[in-house]
């Protein structure tokens, strides 16, 4: 009797002993596709956080674009007055080309650009914008003068006017112009208009 009830038993010990088997090696491949996904995205994220920002144009004629240029409150995809030029380039990506509107030097993305008071060279991060210059397309005076209001000064022989409200809060928007009265950039600097070679009493 004992014996029959033996071997009765044994298949179920080897079932048994299967089903353990599987079930730990199932266990250990779910957590190694767990780990493997988890690595994958961690890497997606860094990946996403190195990507520049998409540079796309700018509404000049927008209420909220004209409150913060005009108040020194404008930011492009994150980059602002007296922001560092190793951040601009973490926001933007490398800018296209360099050049220069005002003191310094200006680094640009097609329809927008930043101005430094030095070139950037070197060590670049406590170099700080000092200007954003805004380059329209089909703008005109005419244009400028319906969104803005009259400008506090133009100087028709410099193919340029200014709009400089408060001359005490560290700053003048300087718009520069062609034979045709295109304006051909916008342009918010972080200095007083009259202590800028500008100014004319």
């Amino acid at each position: 009797m004992k014996f029959i009830l033996l071997m009765l038993c044994i298949p179920f010990l080897f079932v048994s002993c299967f089903v353990s088997i599987f079930s730990s090696d199932d266990s250990d491949s779910t957590e190694e596709e767990t780990v493997e996904d988890t690595d994958d995205t961690d890497e997606n994220a860094e990946e996403e956080e190195t990507v520049p920002e998409e540079i796309t144009e700018v509404d000049i004629t927008s209420d909220v674009f004209i409150s913060n240029f005009f108040s020194a409150s404008y930011d492009y995809k994150g980059v602002s007055i007296f922001s560092t030029y190793d951040y601009m380039v973490r926001q933007l990506g490398e800018p296209e080309e360099s050049g220069q509107i005002v003191d310094g030097t200006y680094y640009s993305y097609g329809p927008i650009a930043f101005n430094y008071p030095v070139e950037a060279a070197g060590d670049t991060q406590d170099v700080q914008v000092d200007g954003i210059i805004i380059f329209p397309e089909e703008f005109y005076k005419s244009d400028a003068v319906e969104n803005y209001g009259w400008p506090t000064f133009d100087e028709p022989g410099n193919f340029r006017m200014f709009y400089d409200g408060d001359t005490e809060n560290g700053f003048y928007t300087m718009l520069t112009y062609d034979r045709d009265d295109r304006i051909t950039a916008v342009t918010l600097h972080n200095k007083n208009l009259q202590d800028t070679d500008f100014y004319e009493e």
